[in-house]
């Protein structure tokens, strides 16, 4: 899939979002979706740029990478995530509640380092024009995500990521 074709749906998809938002006719389920398709619209990009494009779009590394980051924040903070997980377990039939306080700390510590890390990698890449550091920071950031969410009920957390365009 070419980069011009992704932009414009990109696009569409931003708005969508924010007109949908404003009439207040997107439900939670709905709100998080959307916002999981912006997530993986830029690791997508941040995948391709490296690869395909390395010298073209290089600055734009940065600026997906920092996109990431800021539109996790929209799902909210990590120490949020953790809180609702323990909830969400905890109110889940069937589900024994053995994952302590500790455990979520560090999964969530270890989740936002995963974040920032993808920053350092895609300056590194342009710095040293090598892609491979950021791929692995890009599959260390899915993994951490779903090291996480398999703690859950599959009918909370579904997968995430889903598959996504390359490895």
């Amino acid at each position: 899939m070419k980069i011009r074709n992704i932009v414009p749906s990109f696009l569409l998809m931003i708005i969508v979002l924010c007109s949908s938002i404003s009439t207040n006719a997107m439900d939670r389920n709905e709100y998080v979706s959307a916002v999981m398709e912006i997530l993986r619209t830029h690791v997508y990009l941040l995948q391709e740029l490296p690869v395909v494009h390395r010298n073209k779009y290089s600055d734009n590394l940065v600026r997906h990478a920092l996109a990431i980051e800021r539109t996790f924040g929209l799902l909210g903070p990590m120490e949020w995530h953790a809180v609702q997980s323990a909830t969400i377990r905890s109110e889940s039939e069937g589900f024994d509640d053995d994952i302590d306080e500790a455990t979520f700390e560090s999964l969530a510590r270890i989740s936002q380092n995963s974040l920032k890390n993808i920053v350092r990698s895609a300056h590194d890449t342009i710095d040293q024009q090598n892609p491979d550091g950021l791929l692995i920071a890009i599959e260390q950031m899915v993994q951490s995500c779903n090291n996480c969410h398999s703690l859950l009920p599959k009918s909370v957390a579904p997968d995430l990521w889903g598959p996504l365009p390359r490895k």
